[in-house]
């Protein structure tokens, strides 16, 4: 049998999609995830296993860096590993994710699948159990259906009637006296003027606007908007909520707000709150690093609930080389491929 690991972009497009496609991702989800020209920018975005010229696996790529200040790493978060029969192909999975670190570090992951999650652990350098962690509100009994629904056939049944719009909570309008907030349809460039400040002094994940423009701008699945809250010299705080683009049920957010600025927050998230309920929404999700105290009080202030499983994030460093940082704030959903996932 003839084997080899190959760089994505040796690998005819169509044998890929194909690939990827049987395990449910549709063509234009990866050709926006892994062909879109003015993100990749010659980077390389991926690693398939070949044998006798069939795709049998196949690593991502997503080219990112952290910033801490004025000082930058450039780094890949790993995504979609797997390969087409485990059974067959055993250890090649393994070495897959081993070729692909020995040529990217620092090599990054957040999360993963429950066998990703067996397997990280002895191939990285460092380990934070609880990097991640998910905050869910509830807006809708749909909210509860759907995850008794994973092991209820009588719950996936009622899922599918009125109940699943039923209020689980009144949503207020927003207060009158409160900042006033501006909300725009898709991904504003006002967010820059936080993504991209310098005044982080711990190491977070630098979230280049024209990296956003992809992740979730050009994301076909999802349809985005932005709320914020103008400030003197700047914008003071920021939200970006978006959706699958074919049903308005489950929402997910990421906030930012500049020094000094965090009771912001308060009012985007009742505003967040307000428009996900006024569109039919059941629940809202955010993802923050657990190093986000304050956030993390202001969500729960805000009627959030914790998710117990955290998101571990396993970090690969340069070859007998310290790595640079072993943990990071500021981590949600914008990080590896988490957005469009629902």
């Amino acid at each position: 049998m003839d084997d080899a690991i190959l760089p994505l972009n040796a690998v005819p497009k169509q044998q890929v999609t194909e690939y990827l496609g049987r395990r449910g991702m549709t063509s234009e989800v990866v050709e926006w995830k892994y062909f879109d020209e003015n993100f990749n920018r010659g980077r390389d975005r991926g690693y398939v296993w070949i044998r006798d010229g069939d795709v049998q696996g196949f690593i991502g790529l997503i080219p990112w860096s952290v910033r801490r200040a004025d000082e930058r790493v450039e780094m890949v978060w790993g995504c979609d590993w797997s390969v087409a029969d485990p059974n067959i192909s055993k250890g090649m999975g393994l070495v897959l994710a081993t070729h692909s670190m020995s040529l990217h570090r620092p090599w990054i992951s957040l999360g993963g699948s429950a066998k990703a999650r067996t397997i990280m652990p002895h191939l990285c350098h460092h380990k934070v159990d609880d990097a991640g962690l998910v905050f869910w509100q509830p807006l809708r009994l749909g909210a509860a259906l759907r995850k008794l629904g994973e092991r209820n056939r009588l719950a996936q049944w009622l899922e599918r009637t009125f109940l699943r719009s039923v209020p689980v909570r009144w949503v207020a309008r927003p207060s009158l006296r409160r900042p006033d907030i501006i909300t725009e349809s898709g991904l504003s460039p006002i967010v820059a003027d936080l993504t991209e400040h310098d005044h982080f002094s711990e190491w977070h994940p630098h979230h280049r606007f024209e990296d956003l423009a992809w992740s979730l701008g050009r994301c076909p699945s999802i349809a985005t908007r932005t709320c914020y809250i103008r400030g003197l010299s700047g914008v003071d705080a920021a939200a970006i909520l978006w959706r699958n683009s074919q049903a308005a049920d489950f929402w997910k957010v990421t906030l930012w707000a500049a020094p000094m600025r965090h009771a912001l927050l308060a009012d985007l998230l009742h505003e967040v709150r307000w428009q996900v309920f006024q569109e039919g929404g059941v629940a809202i999700s955010t993802l923050v690093s657990h190093l986000q105290t304050d956030l993390i009080e202001q969500l729960q202030a805000s009627g959030y609930w914790r998710q117990p499983r955290p998101l571990p994030m396993y970090l690969v460093g340069e070859h007998k080389q310290s790595l640079p940082f072993l943990d990071m704030t500021g981590l949600s959903y914008l990080c590896t491929d988490l957005a469009y996932r629902f």
